[in-house]
Parts: C-alpha cells; sequence; structure tokens
C-alpha cells in the first residue's frame, strides 16, 4: 500500500478551511442583502416582498456570522435580524437604515478592522428596531440585554423597556449573551433565573466575577421564592423582578435602583 498516495491535513487546516467557506457564504448572503435593496431603489422589486427576502437573509447571515472570526460581525447581523424582525415593508428610512447595515457588514467581511474597544460603540451606532411611534416616546441611547429563553416571555419584557424609550436586544440563549455582553457593553442585562444549561444566578455569578463585567448592571426574572437556594446564590447587587402582578413596579424598581434613565 502506498502511503503517499493522500496526504491527510491538520484540524487547524481544516478548521480555517471550514471558516473560510463560512466567510464565502457570508460574504454572498451581504451581496444579496445589497442588491435586494437597489431592486427596491430601481422599482424592480416591491417593499413588502424585499421586506421578507431581507428577513430570511439576514437570519441567514446572523448564523453564518457565528462562525466567522470577526469581532462585532455576531453582534452587528445579530441586530440587523432583530431590526427586520420588525419590518413588513420597506419605507425610505427603512432602507437608509438597510443601507447603513449592508455598508458595514460588506466593509467587516472585506476585511476592515474592528478594534476590540470601539465595538459596543459601533453597535450603538447601528439603526435599531422601532416598535412605537417615536413622536409617542423619547428614544434613549440607553441599552438593555434580554436574556429570557422564553420568546413569549421575552417580548412581554421587551415591549415594557421600549414603551419606556430604550434600546433592546434580546437572546434566548445563555452562553451567546455571554460574547454579546463582551462586545457590546449593554447597560443593563435581565435574565431569566432558570434556564437550561447556565441558570440566571450562574450568569450574574460569572459577569460580577470577571473583571470586565463586573460594574454592568443585572437583574433576574423569576417567579422563585426569595428562600429558594437559586436566590440565595445571587449577589447582592443583582437586582430581582417578579413575574405576575407586580412585575411593572419591580421593573420600576430595578430602573431606579441602578439609576437607569
Amino acid at each position: 500500500m502506498n502511503k503517499n498516495s493522500g496526504s491527510v491535513i491538520s484540524e487547524e487546516e481544516a478548521d480555517k478551511i471550514a471558516e473560510g467557506e463560512m466567510h464565502d457564504e457570508a460574504r454572498d448572503v451581504a451581496s444579496n442583502l445589497e442588491l435586494t435593496l437597489q431592486q427596491v431603489r430601481t422599482g424592480d422589486l416591491d417593499g413588502k416582498t424585499a421586506a421578507e427576502r431581507l428577513a430570511q437573509d439576514s437570519s441567514n447571515l446572523r448564523f453564518k456570522a457565528k462562525s466567522v472570526n470577526i469581532p462585532g460581525l455576531a453582534a452587528i447581523t445579530h441586530r440587523l435580524d432583530e431590526y427586520l424582525g420588525g419590518v413588513t415593508d420597506l419605507e425610505d428610512q427603512n432602507i437608509k437604515d438597510l443601507q447603513t447595515y449592508s455598508d458595514k457588514i460588506s466593509a467587516l467581511l472585506d476585511g476592515e478592522a474592528m478594534p476590540t474597544e470601539t465595538i459596543a460603540e459601533v453597535v450603538r451606532s447601528m439603526p435599531h428596531k422601532i416598535t412605537f411611534n417615536v413622536e409617542d416616546i423619547e428614544i434613549t441611547n440607553t441599552e438593555v440585554l434580554l436574556v429570557i429563553p422564553q420568546r413569549t416571555a421575552g417580548k412581554v419584557v421587551a415591549r415594557e423597556l421600549e414603551a419606556c424609550g430604550y434600546r433592546v436586544t434580546s437572546l434566548t440563549e445563555p452562553l451567546e449573551a455571554i460574547t454579546m455582553i463582551l462586545e457590546t457593553k449593554p447597560d443593563l442585562i435581565i435574565t431569566s433565573m432558570v434556564m437550561p444549561r447556565l441558570g440566571g444566578a450562574d450568569l450574574a455569578c460569572a459577569l460580577k466575577a470577571m473583571p470586565s463585567t463586573k460594574k454592568t448592571h443585572v437583574a433576574v426574572l423569576t417567579s422563585l421564592d426569595p428562600d429558594d437556594p437559586a436566590m440565595q446564590a445571587l449577589p447582592m447587587s443583582v437586582g430581582v423582578i417578579r413575574r405576575g402582578k407586580t412585575f411593572g413596579d419591580d421593573l420600576a424598581d430595578v430602573l431606579q435602583k441602578f439609576n437607569i434613565t
């Protein structure tokens, strides 16, 4: 048998090839975003059809960005996905906003470097979803990250916060949240106490133990009894928001406690 008949690549080389392929696929999807926007401008595509197509492409791009080692890309594609989640038809402002996303995502995929210390600032500067009439509320620059596996519960909390003018980002996976927190540096994190694999107390303790996040404001959303062992494990500085009839008052107390306006 000829031992030289084939070659075996190393695990490192295989990882590089896989990441390169995912990078190329992400670049193709980003190109589709640009093409769709151009078709809307020229009248070759109506706004509703374009919104549906863009929502599909952004979801695909968000998935691929997780496998591409480009600082800030995952956070920006996540925000794009959330932005499009509330858009059913493209108006002029939507097109401008989406062009901002398209330009930044394409630049990152083409090799533009984003220093780690500027990621949070860049992500905050990206257009954010608007779920209320901007004439009815004053939009603040306060960033709130929700880590709530139950999507329905997450939407309820998000709407309460958005009604107060806060910019809200939602995640369902606590492990994914850690990366997002490190990159975007939200002003407040609200996490469910009971979550698969990593509970709210675990996440809160981890954030308070890390030098880069120890000053980040954290609150937990729970229906557990105060004497529950998991609640006893929470750091003293963590806020508590109880599900049910006291939810609104507890949320207001947490915002006041952390001086979030």
